[in-house]
């Protein structure tokens, strides 16, 4: 059975998003901003995404992807360089020193009632990770982003990794899950 995706055309059930070949031009202009600062806000992710005409959503997992990639590299020259160091025993200030970058604003968080909780979390308990089907399907039913409710995915299975599969749902039925004030009025997800 195959459902109507948002970005195009149709996807089978179970399978991922497709992925975005990105044309030299905007490779150009994600790199140019990324040695700017590599952490831009919502504001400016957003004017680059109209003025290369890719999504958002898509921009932000690039910065993310780019940052580990980055982040990689210079963990595996600073390794280099500390062997290099003390074969020559010679001190060097370390490269990658970090640059001080104005904060700009971030995403605001994304508020979820106790009735689009319910609904997540039961999600969450039938599968920890979701297809891009099952979440349009669940951005339909809660009235959220598919991308915010790939995030909550995220930030759940990391906030309860190894949970067993029928564990919140026994305790929601139970009436056992006890939560912060703030959480049980309105919780919201940390988008960053």
């Amino acid at each position: 059975m195959a459902t109507t995706g948002a970005s195009t055309g149709t996807f089978p059930r179970g399978s991922r998003r497709r992925r975005i070949v990105l044309k030299p031009h905007q490779k150009e202009a994600l790199y140019t901003l990324f040695q700017q600062n590599p952490y831009p806000g919502i504001t400016t992710r957003t004017q680059l995404a109209q003025e290369i005409g890719l999504p958002e959503s898509r921009i932000q997992v690039w910065f993310q992807n780019q940052r580990r990639r980055h982040l990689k590299q210079s963990r595996l020259r600073s390794t280099a360089s500390l062997k290099e160091r003390q074969c020559h025993s010679e001190e060097q200030p370390p490269s990658g020193a970090p640059v001080c970058i104005a904060k700009e604003a971030r995403r605001k968080r994304t508020p979820i009632s106790p009735s689009q909780r319910c609904v997540l979390i039961q999600a969450f308990e039938k599968n920890r990770f979701p297809s891009i089907v099952t979440r349009e399907d669940l951005a339909r039913r809660t009235g959220i982003p598919e991308c915010r409710i790939q995030v909550w995915f995220q930030n759940r299975r990391a906030r309860h990794p190894g949970q067993s599969t029928h564990g919140p749902l026994n305790a929601l039925a139970r009436g056992e899950i006890q939560r912060d004030r703030e959480e049980r009025d309105a919780e919201t997800l940390i988008m960053s």
